[in-house]
């Protein structure tokens, strides 16, 4: 386990890389500040999941971003939500990346962002954290790869995403929603450290949903169940299976 000190230096320089890639970021905006695009979102979630997991206790959360993308790809962004977990109330994540063609049928997205929870990040909880990610598109297939050195900042360390999304067009305005995620801890202890529900075997967990999406009015709705392969073995019931429906609306 880190000590107070340890944790407080990691915060630091982690805080100092995500502020050097947004300083990167923003430098490519200069001077071309006529051909950006801002774009922005609103929704509504029936239970707030992340990567299956329950931010809400259940709850519903009312969430929205905004998007400045420059013609060269790079992009700022930020997005917030309600929570409910730790003494925080509210999650405010920024993000800063660039997103382009490898080629005719590829797209890639790298970029680095921080999650942020006012009043969830004290001697106590220290919740926020940072994420550097990476996405490979090809047609309706989304591959992602996440990765933390100091994930939630609740003693856990080094933490690997790996997650898969595909849209399947069933009808010109019905879809098939696919998620596969895994979560890949250090080792057994840092594992059970964030589930705190355990003990668990293995140094990691499965991430899944299937669901339908359509558009009503001109705002995308999306009912999806969602589950881990940790449901009921746990005692986390924030991971058990559960339908989602969420309402969303760009502008």
């Amino acid at each position: 386990m880190k000590t107070m000190a340890t944790k407080t230096t990691s915060s630091l320089m982690q805080g100092k890389k995500l502020g050097a890639i947004a300083l990167l970021v923003a430098s490519c905006f200069g001077g071309a500040a006529q051909a950006a695009t801002l774009t922005g979102n609103v929704g509504y979630v029936s239970d707030y999941l992340f990567r299956g997991i329950s931010q809400t206790n259940e709850g519903m959360a009312l969430q929205g971003g905004m998007t400045l993308t420059a013609d060269s790809g790079f992009y700022l962004s930020t997005w917030g939500s309600n929570i409910k977990f730790g003494n925080g109330s509210m999650e405010l994540d920024i993000l800063a990346g660039w997103t382009g063609k490898i080629n005719e049928d590829w797209t890639i997205d790298v970029g680095a962002m921080q999650y942020r929870y006012p009043n969830g990040d004290n001697e106590t909880d220290q919740f926020n954290f940072n994420e550097f990610y990476t996405k490979f598109i090809y047609k309706d297939l989304v591959l992602g790869f996440a990765y933390s050195d100091d994930y939630f900042a609740s003693g856990v360390n080094e933490y690997y995403y790996l997650s898969a999304d595909y849209t399947y067009v069933l009808h010109e305005s019905l879809s098939l929603l696919l998620h596969l995620g895994h979560n890949q801890f250090a080792d057994n202890a840092e594992y059970n450290t964030f589930i705190a529900a355990g003990p668990l075997r293995g140094d990691a967990y499965l991430d899944w949903s299937v669901g339908l999406g359509t558009s009503v009015l001109g705002s995308a709705v999306q009912l999806k169940f969602a589950s881990t392969n940790i449901e009921g073995s746990a005692g986390c019931d924030l991971c058990d299976g559960r339908l989602v429906l969420s309402l969303s609306k760009t502008f």
